[in-house]
């Protein structure tokens, strides 16, 4: 589920990040509780894995964002981390787009019809995002997924 659709109040309008914000979180949990990994995990990423298992995305975000690839880090994390960097910063400034361009820039009494055209825009191009992302990195972490994930993979 997204942040904002977790902490939504009422009369709160569901937009189409709502919908492929929750893909980003399960790549970033899968990251830290891949079953496949070996090896040891830094304390900043068990901080992660803690946030996340305690549903505090903000803060296994705010934790990741500080998180400093080193010797220290997982191998997994080492190699996903361009990966969830780049995703995230489009799942965010889609969301920001969303805010600016749809929900901020509706001219006043808008009808019920004004907002499916651009629900479906931003979906649409929110996967355009992540398969952006994907494409970009295929080469650079996704093919060589086997060394980092374990033998099993």
């Amino acid at each position: 589920m997204s942040r904002a659709l977790h902490d939504a109040k009422k009369g709160y309008l569901h937009s189409p990040v709502d919908d492929l914000e929750p893909f980003f979180w399960v790549a970033f949990w899968s990251v830290f509780f891949n079953k496949h990994h070996t090896g040891a995990y830094s304390d900043e990423e068990k901080d992660i894995m803690d946030y996340l298992v305690d549903g505090q995305k903000g803060r296994a975000m705010d934790t990741y964002s500080e998180l400093v690839c080193d010797d220290t880090t997982s191998n997994i994390g080492r190699h996903s981390q361009a990966v969830l960097d780049d995703w995230w910063t489009k799942v965010r400034d889609r969301n920001r787009k969303w805010s600016k361009e749809v929900l901020r820039g509706a001219p006043k009494n808008v009808g019920r019809d004004y907002y499916p055209p651009h629900f479906h825009r931003f979906a649409l191009e929110g996967v355009a995002d992540a398969l952006e992302v994907l494409l970009n990195h295929w080469d650079e972490e996704m093919i060589g997924w086997k060394s980092w994930a374990g033998p099993e993979a």
